[in-house]
This record gives C-alpha cells, sequence and structure tokens, in this order.
C-alpha cells in the first residue's frame, strides 16, 4: 500500500473525472446562480466543474486545492479562474465571502470534518448553500470497482464518512440539512479497452491504497472478463448533501 501522489495522478486525472453534467444539473436547479454570485469549488482538481460553471453561470467562480499540479492543469483550461493553494479546513478567503460552495468526491480526505464545517460556515454569507458529492457505504459496496478490486471497498469505507454521521456534523457546526439527492445509480456502463488503460495507469485514487497482490489480481480478474468482450455494469451512483448556512 502507498501514499496518493496528486501531483504525479494529475497528468491523467482528466481521464477519470469528466465533467459530470447531472451534477451541474443539480446545482443549477437547487442554487439561484447568477453574475453577481460568488462560488466556491473546494478541492477543484483539474478544474472540470468549476470551468463549466463559469462558462454557463458567468458567476464568479473561485477555486481551492492542496495539489500545485492540480492548479497547474485548471489553469491550463481556463486561466481566468480564481484558483489557489488552500484546504478545507484552511480556506485562504475572508468571512462571508461566497453565495454557494460545493465539494464533489473530496469528503474522503478530510481528517477534521468539524474545522471543515466551521470553515464552511466562515467563508459562507448567511442564507449561503453547500452541497457535497459524495457516496454512501452502500454505494461503495456497488461499484463495479468492487467486484474486481473487493479490498478498495474495504478501504474506502474507512475514508468515506457515513451519510447520516456526516449530516449531524453539519447541523452541530451551524448548517441546516436541506435533502440529499441520490443520482446517477443502476445506469449502464461500459467497461472496454479505456477503463483497462486507466486501471493499468492507476488512474482511480483507491487503486494506490490497496496492496500490489491484490491490485495484480484485480487487474487479471478485468483482464480474463475482457476477453469476453465489452463489460457492462451498473453505476454505483451518487449522493449530493445539501445544507444551508444558519
Amino acid at each position: 500500500m502507498g501514499k496518493i501522489n496528486y501531483n504525479n495522478i494529475s497528468k491523467i486525472y482528466d481521464d477519470v473525472r469528466e465533467e459530470e453534467r447531472i451534477i451541474i444539473n443539480k446545482f443549477l436547479d437547487e442554487v439561484n446562480i447568477s453574475n453577481i454570485n460568488k462560488i466556491l469549488d473546494v478541492g477543484c482538481g483539474t478544474g472540470n466543474y468549476i470551468n463549466i460553471l463559469q462558462r454557463i453561470t458567468k458567476a464568479k467562480v473561485y477555486g481551492i486545492d492542496a495539489s500545485k499540479g492540480m492548479l497547474e492543469k485548471a489553469r491550463e483550461k481556463n486561466n481566468d479562474i480564481s484558483l489557489k493553494i488552500g484546504l478545507a479546513t484552511d480556506i485562504p478567503f475572508k468571512d462571508t465571502n461566497f453565495n454557494f460552495l460545493y465539494m464533489t468526491d473530496v469528503i474522503h480526505h478530510i481528517k477534521d470534518i468539524e474545522k471543515m464545517f466551521l470553515e464552511f460556515q466562515r467563508v459562507l454569507k448567511d442564507g449561503g448553500k453547500v452541497c457535497i458529492s459524495t457516496q454512501s457505504h452502500r454505494q461503495i459496496d456497488l461499484r463495479y470497482m468492487t467486484e474486481f478490486f473487493p479490498s478498495t471497498a474495504l478501504v474506502d469505507k474507512k475514508r468515506y464518512p457515513d451519510i447520516e454521521k456526516l449530516i449531524k456534523l453539519a447541523e452541530e457546526n451551524g448548517f441546516k440539512f436541506l435533502k440529499k439527492q441520490v443520482i446517477g445509480e443502476g445506469e449502464n456502463i461500459k467497461l472496454g479497452d479505456r477503463y483497462l488503460e486507466l486501471l493499468q495507469k492507476k488512474g482511480y485514487s483507491m487503486l494506490h491504497l490497496i496492496s500490489e497482490k491484490n491490485y495484480k489480481k484485480g487487474l487479471n480478474k478485468v483482464k480474463e472478463k475482457m476477453k469476453e468482450g465489452t463489460i457492462i455494469r451498473k453505476s454505483a451512483g451518487g449522493t449530493l448533501i445539501w445544507l444551508t448556512k444558519k
């Protein structure tokens, strides 16, 4: 098992994290975004969401990430977006600054979730909204990745906070829970040569956290299955948690 180097993985990250239009559409449905709004993407990575949000809404969109490599790639796409090195627990912006704050597939990297919510409280304007995109433990079990690499589920259920516990922590630290939405669950996914290529590059972060023995065993399973043709599986989907500052 090893530590994930996000500066290195940023070179191939875009192959894995394509712009999730379904999540962007949920943002647009739930938040009244105009060109005077200020939005913060916490853990923006290579800028997929932040880039498309700015193009669609013309809002003032900002992003922070702990990885310099990720931010460099984000700037290659759009140099007009304000990006800073920063952490969810130490956001480099002034108080009551943002109307909307979101984080996608980041919560499992946060060590101190209470401190994170206090920072969200600090930088959000009164009535500002938060959306956290994550996966429930049930959805982790449903991943097609889990079929081939079972130990990734064990690793990620330790990393990903339980949804109800996450909501409780938010409510204890200045937020009102609005709702949760299950998205993209049960859709057919084709796993072909591109999927195999990404596995061989270890383009999924959890593959860096399992033993080399389990990684190779899973990779061989995929190769054997692909001899029968393209693999078709159901997507596990994700969960959006919506909060508002009290």
